[in-house]
């Protein structure tokens, strides 16, 4: 009987990972709310492009828990907040030697759900930069291509992060696996840090922030990343910090940023865990980052408008 492989979380990155691995002939099941299940038992509708001619993808899905579901491969794609939940609805499904791959955005759902786990039961992370959004309910749009790096954050499976980057690799995806992981989510998180609020604040495309009118707000947010790493012996991103942000600022032009996205639509954003998760290092490192500070109460604010 051929491992079934579920996707936890019916967003952009969910469907986009589900479809990919259906295609290439693994059984696959979304474990999605029950509002969501008439929407999806017509499948998912793949796009790869904005322009190219869509799929239909169909895949199991489920909405509750039974006794016949042992779940061992697992893809945790929900928002960073609603993780422990999530998967605490499926947590007596878990088989004990479960591997969980968690893709979700910032730093703190990682420790959480890790909490939830048996010493068996192992957990990867993994930063993305696949760029997908939703067209509509079940419809995934695959707008850039990017990268899956992940790797092992706790649990005994030392192999676990090989065998998912091969099976992500078959599917089309480009994975790699990279140990330790904790650096990479920090460099990712140090980025997200300075574009998602900037341009939730001001209500922008990612390429507005490479005019000059924003870059002593860019530079600000950037030196104060830096102070956290320097106390935490974490290295700049290769080429340094500042040109890592303005290369995805670049290469992201168009994009709205999720977190301008989720603010836009009255969604809560996932603030705590990008820049809230940095100001909790900040504290405990008796830092002060007041650039940072001042854009998380501006989102806060914003949160709370909407």
């Amino acid at each position: 009987m051929q491992q079934v492989t579920y996707v936890l979380g019916a967003g952009s990155l969910g469907l986009l990972y589900a479809a990919r691995l259906a295609l290439t002939g693994k059984t696959v099941c979304l474990l999605v709310k029950p509002s969501q299940t008439s929407a999806l038992n017509l499948g998912i509708t793949l796009s790869e492009g904005e322009a190219a001619l869509a799929k239909r993808v169909f895949v199991r899905v489920r909405s509750e828990p039974s006794s016949e579901i042992k779940i061992q491969q697992l893809i945790l794609a929900t928002k960073a907040g609603q993780a422990v939940q999530s998967l605490k609805n499926w947590q007596s499904s878990l088989a004990d030697d479960a591997e969980i791959l968690m893709l979700q955005n910032g730093m703190g759902s990682q420790a959480e759900v890790a909490k939830l786990l048996t010493a068996q039961q192992t957990l990867l992370a993994a930063s993305v930069t696949e760029g997908a959004y939703l067209a509509k309910p079940g419809s995934v749009i695959h707008a850039s291509k990017g990268k899956t790096q992940l790797g092992r954050w706790s649990g005994a499976g030392k192999d676990a992060a090989a065998r998912w980057a091969s099976r992500l690799t078959i599917a089309g995806l480009t994975a790699e696996v990279t140990e330790p992981i904790r650096p990479v989510l920090w460099h990712k998180l140090a980025v997200n840090s300075v574009i998602n609020p900037l341009t939730a604040i001001n209500n922008i495309d990612n390429g507005a922030l490479a005019s000059r009118d924003y870059k002593p707000q860019v530079d600000a947010l950037c030196a104060e990343v830096l102070q956290v790493f320097k106390r935490l012996g974490i290295e700049e991103p290769e080429g340094g910090l500042k040109y890592r942000v303005e290369q995805v600022i670049l290469s992201t032009a168009a994009n709205r940023s999720s977190m301008l996205q989720d603010i836009s639509s009255g969604k809560k954003t996932e603030i705590d865990y990008i820049t809230g998760a940095l100001l909790k290092a900040a504290k405990a490192l008796k830092l002060d980052l007041k650039a940072h500070q001042s854009v998380y109460l501006a989102i806060k604010e914003a949160e709370q408008r909407e």
